[in-house]
């Protein structure tokens, strides 16, 4: 829309409502996806967590700090991925049943039994994810929407990192990984994704 100022045709100063360009971009496709992406998340966070509080056996002390550490970095995926299908016009969902049926990440029928076993447990998941992040990178690239590829990217880049941290683990330890000897995890230039908004 233009309005007539001096004899001269200028461009609205309107602003559209907020969501509203979004939702011209078949939203709904993006908003599925993130939520799957969310739980997913949701899911993992909780993998770690539970390994953390359970882990024992002499790599106990290193496992448990690397698994909260890992864990730290995995939750600061999930706001972000909310937000932006609060952005796209969508709610995102909070209840721990909603997110647990729309989760694909395999849940343990029991508890592993070693801390190897929790390790390429947490790979698996991780690199399920990483799938996952890929195709909804080039559904997100196809819908013309770069703000929710550009987020995607981001959290592939930590997914992507602690997998191949974990990997490292199992190839250098792949017996016993008795003499584990791992700090807190920081992945440098990557702190907590940043959404632009607080």
């Amino acid at each position: 829309m233009s309005v007539a100022i001096d004899g001269r045709f200028m461009p609205s100063l309107e602003v559209p409502r907020p969501g509203s360009l979004m939702e011209s971009h078949h939203p709904s496709q993006l908003v599925a996806y993130l939520r799957h992406e969310q739980a997913n998340a949701v899911q993992l966070y909780l993998q770690y967590k539970g390994y953390h509080w359970n882990v024992r056996g002499p790599q106990f002390h290193d496992l448990h700090v690397m698994f909260d550490e890992h864990a730290k970095l995995v939750l600061d995926t999930i706001d972000p991925l909310a937000e932006r299908q609060r952005i796209l016009g969508a709610p995102a969902h909070y209840d721990l049943d909603a997110l647990g049926r729309s989760s694909q990440l395999a849940v343990d029928v029991q508890l592993p039994g070693t801390g190897k076993d929790m390790i390429e447990h947490l790979a698996e998941s991780h690199r399920h994810i990483i799938r996952d992040l890929k195709a909804g990178f080039e559904l997100s690239t196809e819908l013309h929407d770069p703000g929710t590829a550009d987020l995607l990217t981001r959290c592939l880049v930590v997914h992507e990192k602690l997998e191949w941290f974990l990997r490292e683990l199992l190839e250098s330890r792949v017996d016993t990984l008795g003499e584990l000897n791992v700090g807190p995890m920081v992945i440098r230039g990557h702190g907590p994704i940043q959404t632009g908004v607080a």
